[in-house]
């Protein structure tokens, strides 16, 4: 399952949202154009009280996920995301080695976007998000995950503690980052099913979450500097569990 419906690209398709009065969250216009029809357009956006900002060409491209745009794309003000029944389904349906990406209630939404981004470029399977806490899937996290929620599967849930269950009754390890645990990221088995579990900026893991999780790892760093940031953590584990992965194929497989 994956939703891919993200945003809305070209004037006829933005104009007709604005009239319609569709929730945006923002209109990114290509920097370099100038024409009385963007202007119009832009000046809609605003009188709808719709953010507008100037972007490059590639950020335009990597949004639309390739889709013709005309130098205007539009973000939707919420974006669609699986609930606990669909995420129910997809673990019933998964692959044999799923890796899933929770992130627990991260607080600003560019964290959150690099974090979609990172998910996207080691291919991770799924993305679980709690519902009602953190910042969630908002125009800002999309536009910094640059085109990566296309490629992902996501779910925003409502009851946390029952996902985290129902992640492990299906056999997948949940493994949470941890600066103060005692294994460490590069010495822990991660070729198996796996959802590799963050905290949130400020605080970490939850209480909650931390009891579900079957293991927690720490990412060795210098003494001067122990935390990292959300979405550094999140590319050194996940592309950690690829390196594991690759090596236990046999060339060839």
């Amino acid at each position: 399952m994956k939703h891919k419906v993200t945003a809305l690209c070209g004037f006829h398709a933005i104009e007709g949202a604005l009239r319609a009065g569709q929730p945006l969250g923002e209109v990114l216009h290509d920097a370099g154009r100038r024409d009385q029809r963007l202007t119009r357009l832009l000046t809609q956006a605003r009188q709808a009280e719709v953010t507008v900002r100037a972007a490059s060409r590639e950020v335009l491209d990597r949004i639309s996920g390739g889709a013709r745009h005309q130098g205007v794309v539009a973000v939707l003000a919420r974006i669609p995301a699986g609930d606990n029944s669909e995420l129910r389904q997809w673990i019933q349906e998964v692959v044999t080695m799923p890796m899933l990406l929770v992130l627990d209630a991260l607080q600003d939404p560019r964290n959150l976007g690099a974090c979609l981004r990172v998910a996207a470029a080691a291919a991770v399977d799924a993305v679980v998000l709690p519902r009602r806490e953190g910042c969630g899937l908002t125009p800002a996290a999309i536009r910094v995950a640059a085109g990566g929620i296309n490629h992902l599967a996501m779910f925003e849930v409502s009851n946390w503690a029952r996902t985290l269950d129902e992640i492990r009754d299906r056999g997948i390890w949940l493994v949470g980052t941890d600066e103060d645990a005692v294994d460490e990221l590069h010495d822990f088995d991660l070729d198996r099913p796996l959802a590799l579990v963050l905290g949130s900026e400020a605080s970490g893991l939850r209480p909650l979450t931390r009891k579900h999780c079957d293991a927690l790892v720490r990412i060795p760093t210098a003494a001067a500097q122990r935390s990292l940031n959300v979405a550094v953590v999140a590319g050194v584990a996940l592309f950690e569990a690829r390196r594991q992965r690759s090596s236990a194929c046999p060339p060839g497989s």
